[in-house]
Formats: structure tokens, C-alpha cells, sequence
């Protein structure tokens, strides 16, 4: 197949082997790459009775056809495998630059099983393949493991190391790349999962640059050239002050979660510690994936002060600024930065681990708990220096109460009682991102359904409720927020799409303000694979890749009683001076949505959908 090396390397902790295999031409065809392959593959490698530690759950990072292109989206790779944080599949998504230098390894992904009874790390060196001792990488945190990997295999490598708190296998913890200059796969603990298996890192050698085929790469070239010079005018803004200059408009809209997801706005806060207020303060420079022409990330740096830094780090991005921010009533941009470059260090999720925080304020502001649960800490709203102790305490697994909301809200929330759940705002045991269903009705359906549990990119609604358009699935229009009717077929056809996106692999940033379409990602696919497929035949790629990773979810007994919000987005509306939303009427769209996708009421794929899909070797 054009666009792949047909190479996966196997990798058996247990035994300590190294084994290439091919992945073959039919699960290229019917899964591309990505989330979409390695969900199929976690399909055969798991059954309903696979714990997300077990030594059987696979941890597998997949590239895809768009990989190590020069396509401006292709910086990225996907980790797959049963989430630590939920049960459940889980897939994360990531940049810089170890999907690239994955690819041109000569490896279109990793399969690792079993584990290691000590500490290990992958080494891969062109076309070679070694498991290395890790002993002395043990206990290190990420930025100072890359700088002491750098120091031993050279400045050329790209890493995928976890911190202490995937030693520690916290549900929460990440993967990251590339030491100070961080990427992230960073949701649903795939960091835990690596941990499980002794992993403390995969090192590339980076060398001479191993091409697949390509049908067409002259074409590819000249196309991506053509949109290119377009594309960067229409990300300017984007591209100037990246995710977080999006933070005043989206409390201006309605879509900024604030107080523990309480209040309507808080234009003080949003004033206080968006990319403007970044870029004028702390920032020291832009950043961005491995060849990459866009560069929407920043590095920043608090010189001085409580809240001083450990040197350059990556900005906190619109989700944390949010999660650390506006959700715990903090107005302080230093302070944030900091609770950022920790939850990096110690290779944790910045989004759960500040719902999580809010989640315990409201619980002790409502007298659920007290001092004495706490270990002595008094928590609260607005309190940055409290939040800065509980990520330490929770990476670390420092006393009870670190340990207990190291494990998420919803868990947290089970084990304290009392009236607890309904304070955590989550879905499936994944907790919120910071956009609002009831802002987004469209993602009232995209949370509830999510494979991973509540996930923003699942289907990206918000973005196409404000700016962006899907013609190729007939959504001419960008959609009204809070009109029921047709949004059940939007999200649909949105959440195809994002299977697609993950599938290939690419990054969302690329199609917003409508810079790429997904006529561009199919027409730039058929010029890497020569395979010449249609809009329809595409689409059906991303909702046969919807409708496995479903399966998967249905042998661990998820049905429609777990596609649902949490009571707050149930009962609580938005209302402040300038909105006033109602809660999103989720169940009849459920009932529609249900229907479009060929599942049956109980949110099963029916049997007649599983053969539409050719999906019977996982029924």
C-alpha cells in the first residue's frame, strides 16, 4: 500500500522479544491508520474481561498515511489501548515530533504486550530495534529524562517518556514527548498503562529518513503548497495567539466553564489570562510539531515570584487556562503556568486534574468534606497555591487525599458519598473539557456518546456551532448551538469525520476557520495511496471506525444508561446578563441519534449495521 511501510513492530515485554509483522492491505483499507487501526487491533487482543493494568491490555501508537508528509497536519501519532481512568477504550492523540520520526523509522506503529519486571526502554535506531535497561531513567521526571536521554543516545532522538506519575500509575497520567517542548497524549491515562508495563520510554534515533511509497507525492506537494499561503491566512489570528486567544470570546459566547461549571461568565477572569494577556507577559516565544509551517503553540517562562517556573516550559494551553483557571475562579496567569509546567513534569492530564480540583472545592464548600478528610489542606475557589500542592500530592500519591482524587472525580465522588456525584462533571469516568453542552448541544450528544467518555474532539461541535461548515456531509451552514432539530445527523457525520481525522493521522487545527476541508484530506489521501475513493466511501471509513470502537465499548456493558451528562448539565442552566441557556434536551436527540447510526435503543450496533460495516469479525 502507498503511504505505508507495511511494518508493525511487536514488541512482548513478558518475553522480551521484538517481532515486525505486516498489518496487511485490508486493515489499511478498512481503518487507514491511527485510532481506526488500533482500535481493530485492541478489538483482538481484548475481551470484556480485560482490566486496563492487565498484561494483556495492549499499549499500541499508530501513525498514519498523513504522518511525516508534508502536509502542515501530519506531525502526529495516536496511543491506543483500555483506559486506566475509565475501563473503557481510549484513544489520545498526539504531536511533536515521535509520530514523524516513528514513520520515517521504517514503522508505521508499536504494538507493545506483556509486561517487563523491571524498568525498560525501546530503542529504536533505524531499522534496528532494542530493549534497553531503565533503571537509572526510574524516578526521573520528564523534562530531566530528556535531558539525560539527550545526553546518552544525542541530541537527535524524539521521546516518548512518562513522569512519576505514570510510575505511580495514576488513572490521569500521560505520555510525553519531547522533554521541555511537551506533546501530549494526554487523556485517559494512557501514561498509567505504560507505567503498568515498566515502560519508562521509547527513544528514535532520528537518521537518514525511511520513505514509503507514494502514488502521487508530486501532486501532494503542489496541493499542499497551493493551500498553504490560504491556510496560514485564515489561521493568522490561530497561529499569532494560538487555542488560548480563543478564551474571551468563548466566556463572550457562553462556552467557558466557570466556578465548577456553576456560572454563566466572568469576563474579570477571561480578561486576566487569555493568549493576548500571554503574549504580552510571560511568553517568551512560539513553538509548535516537528516541521510543522503553522507553529500555534508558545513556550513561556516566570521568571521570578511565588509562582516562578523551572525554566522554559510550553504555555498552558485554552483547556488548561480553563481547567486552572475560570473552573477554580483563579485569575492568575503566572500561577496557572505553573500548576501547568507541573502536571507536565510529572506527565499528568492538565484537564482532569483541575476538574478534579474544582470537583473537591465544591465538595468542601459544601461541607461533603472537611480538613480532616483533606489531610489538613482548606480548600477552595480561587485558591492557586492550594491547587499547586493537590497536583504535587496527586502525582506523587502523597497521603489519602492526594491518592483519592489521583483517581478522577467520578471515583472520588463514589468513594466520599454523601451527595458527591453531583459535583463531578464528567461522562464514563472521563472528566469534562472545557466547552459547555449547554453552549453546545451538539456536544450534549458528542460527550454522551464518546468512545472515551466526554471529549470535545470527538466531534469538535462547538466549532462547527461558530465558524466551520461540513458541505461534504450536506452541512452547508454553520449550526445553531441550541436547535435540536438536525443535530442528531450533524453530530453523526461530524463524529465520522473526527474518526477520519484521527484515522489519517491529522490535526484538528488544521481545518478550523475552514482552512482544510475534508474534500482536502480526501483528495490528499488518494494522492498518497493512489486508491481513488469517494466522499461516500470515505465516510463510511470513519463510521465503521465509530461503530467498532462502540463494540468495544459494548463488552464492557455500556449501553444507553452510560450515554448520558452529569446532573449538573441535566438540571443547572447557564444564565448570566448577557445568556441564558437551557439544559440541552439530550434524551430525544439520543433516541434520533441512535436511529441514524443503526443502533438498536439500547445502544448496541444492531446486526444489521455490523454487516453494512463489515464488522462481524467483532460482533
Amino acid at each position: 500500500m502507498n503511504g505505508y511501510h507495511d511494518r508493525l513492530a511487536w514488541i512482548d515485554l513478558t518475553k522480551g522479544a521484538v517481532e515486525v509483522r505486516p498489518i496487511g492491505k485490508e486493515d489499511f483499507e478498512n481503518y487507514i491508520g491511527g485510532s481506526a487501526l488500533g482500535a481493530a487491533i485492541l478489538a483482538r487482543l481484548t475481551d470484556g474481561n480485560t482490566k486496563p493494568l492487565d498484561a494483556e491490555n495492549p499499549l499500541i501508537m499508530m501513525t498514519g498515511p498523513f504522518t511525516a508528509t508534508k502536509i502542515p497536519a501530519g506531525s502526529r501519532h495516536a496511543v491506543i489501548g483500555l483506559s486506566p481512568l475509565t475501563g473503557i477504550y481510549c484513544d489520545s492523540s498526539s504531536g511533536g515530533s515521535f509520530g514523524r520520526s516513528l514513520k520515517n523509522s521504517g514503522f508505521d506503529g508499536l504494538v507493545f504486550t506483556g509486561k517487563a519486571t523491571k524498568p525498560i526502554a525501546l530503542l529504536i535506531d533505524g531499522d534496528k530495534i532494542e530493549i534497553v535497561d531503565a533503571a537509572k531513567y526510574w524516578g526521573v521526571n520528564v523534562f530531566d529524562c530528556a535531558d539525560v536521554m539527550t545526553a546518552d543516545f544525542g541530541k537527535q532522538i524524539s521521546t516518548a517518556v512518562i513522569g512519576q506519575a505514570g510510575e505511580n500509575l495514576v488513572p490521569m497520567a500521560c505520555i510525553a514527548h519531547d522533554g521541555r517542548h511537551t506533546r501530549f497524549a494526554g487523556r485517559g491515562g494512557m501514561g498509567a498503562l505504560m507505567g503498568s508495563k515498566m515502560l519508562k520510554a521509547v527513544i528514535i534515533k532520528r537518521g537518514e529518513e525511511i520513505k514509503p511509497p507514494m502514488a502521487d507525492e508530486a501532486a501532494l506537494d503542489a496541493a499542499v503548497k497551493e493551500l498553504l499561503a490560504p491556510m496560514k491566512e485564515k489561521l493568522k489570528m490561530f497561529v499569532t495567539y494560538g487555542t488560548p486567544g480563543s478564551l474571551p470570546n468563548f466566556n463572550r459566547l457562553g462556552n467557558l466553564p466557570i466556578n465548577n461549571w456553576r456560572d454563566a461568565q466572568a469576563g474579570d477572569i477571561s480578561d486576566k489570562i487569555n493568549g493576548m494577556v500571554m503574549a504580552e507577559t510571560i511568553q517568551v516565544k512560539r513553538s509548535g510539531c516537528r516541521k510543522c509551517p503553522l507553529l500555534c503553540a508558545r513556550v513561556v517562562e516566570v521568571p521570578d515570584g511565588p509562582y516562578k517556573t523551572d525554566g522554559v516550559s510550553e504555555a498552558p494551553e485554552y483547556e488548561t487556562l480553563g481547567a486552572f483557571g475560570s473552573l477554580q475562579m483563579v485569575d492568575n496567569l503566572e500561577a496557572i503556568a505553573r500548576a501547568n509546567e507541573l502536571c507536565n513534569n510529572y506527565g499528568m492530564d492538565t484537564i482532569s486534574v483541575g476538574a478534579t480540583i474544582a470537583f473537591a472545592n465544591e465538595c468542601y464548600e459544601k461541607g461533603v468534606i472537611t480538613a480532616e478528610d483533606t489531610d489538613g489542606l482548606e480548600l477552595g475557589f480561587g485558591q492557586p497555591d492550594t491547587n499547586i500542592e493537590l497536583v504535587r500530592r496527586m502525582a506523587l500519591g502523597e497521603g489519602k487525599f492526594g491518592k483519592l482524587l489521583a483517581q478522577g472525580s467520578r471515583k472520588a465522588a463514589k468513594a466520599i458519598g454523601n451527595g458527591a456525584e453531583e459535583y463531578s462533571v464528567d461522562v464514563k469516568g472521563l472528566e469534562f473539557p472545557m466547552h459547555d453542552p449547554r453552549f453546545s448541544w451538539g456536544h450534549a450528544i458528542g460527550y454522551a456518546t464518546g468512545a472515551r467518555g466526554a471529549c470535545h474532539l470527538t466531534s469538535l461541535a462547538h466549532a462547527f456551532e461558530i465558524i466551520l461548515t461540513l458541505p461534504e456531509a450536506g452541512h452547508d451552514e454553520v449550526q445553531d448551538g441550541r436547535k435540536a432539530e438536525g443535530k442528531a445527523q450533524f453530530v453523526n457525520d461530524a463524529q465520522n469525520l473526527c474518526v477520519l481525522r484521527d484515522a489519517l493521522v491529522a490535526c484538528n487545527f488544521a481545518m478550523l476557520n475552514n482552512a482544510a476541508k475534508l474534500t482536502d484530506f480526501m483528495n490528499w489521501y488518494n494522492m498518497i495511496t493512489g486508491r481513488g475513493i469517494t466522499m461516500e466511501e470515505f465516510l463510511e471509513i470513519g463510521a465503521r471506525g465509530f461503530a467498532l470502537k462502540r463494540m468495544i465499548n459494548s463488552r464492557f456493558g455500556m449501553t444507553r444508561k452510560d450515554d448520558d451528562l452529569p446532573p449538573r448539565m441535566r438540571t443547572l442552566k447557564k444564565v448570566g446578563d448577557d445568556i441564558n441557556f437551557d439544559v440541552p434536551p439530550l434524551y430525544p436527540m439520543l433516541s434520533e441519534y441512535y436511529d441514524i447510526r443503526g443502533w438498536t435503543e439500547e445502544g448496541r450496533v444492531s446486526g444489521e449495521r455490523v454487516a453494512e460495516l463489515a464488522l462481524e469479525e467483532f460482533a
